[in-house]
């Protein structure tokens, strides 16, 4: 029996033993797919640093071409609204100088007729008279009608002014249409 346990003894150590190597081998294996793992976790980060690192320069660049692009067009966008403006402020004032000239020659050419035409009328008899009842004040009295002694009559349907009978029964003045 002391062999036997001795044997059985032997037997359970020996694939001990076994189980032992073969838990060693598993573990080797393990370990060695670990760091294959590790090995091409490596790799994929170099390259995906590699990659990240091309991408962002091509996005640089990429922005810094749209960048300078959108300069470009707010420059041409200005100076093309610039040059509008311009045209349109000489067409505005050019044209309106033109209008604005014709109109003042015109009300200045007029304003000189209807002052010839005054100055010609005041030096007539009936404008030195005109103006001889201006001077007295008068002449306002006498084109409204206003004043002591003087009426408005309607006749053929127009408005004349005549004086009041005197007390005689005289009419002094005249009509005035």
């Amino acid at each position: 029996t002391d062999e036997r346990e001795l044997d059985d003894g032997l037997a359970a150590f020996d694939q001990l033993g076994r189980e032992m190597a073969e838990t060693n081998r598993l573990l080797r294996a393990v370990r060695s797919d670990q760091e294959a793992r590790n090995r091409q976790e490596r790799t994929l980060s170099a390259e995906m640093q590699t990659a990240l690192k091309q991408a962002t320069g091509a996005s640089q660049k990429a922005l810094q071409a749209a960048k300078t692009e959108i300069r470009s067009s707010l420059l041409w966008t200005a100076l093309t609204a610039l040059l509008i403006v311009l045209v349109a402020f000489s067409g505005g004032y050019f044209f309106g100088q033109q209008a604005g000239t014709e109109k003042g020659q015109a009300e200045g050419y007029q304003a000189a007729r209807d002052e010839k035409a005054a100055a010609s009328w005041a030096n007539t008899p009936a404008g030195q008279r005109a103006y001889g009842l201006d001077q007295l004040g008068n002449l306002d009295l006498v084109t409204q009608c206003r004043g002591q002694g003087w009426r408005i009559e309607r006749q053929h349907g127009q408005d004349y002014c005549y004086p009041y009978l005197d007390v005689q029964q005289m009419v002094h003045g005249w009509a005035i249409p």
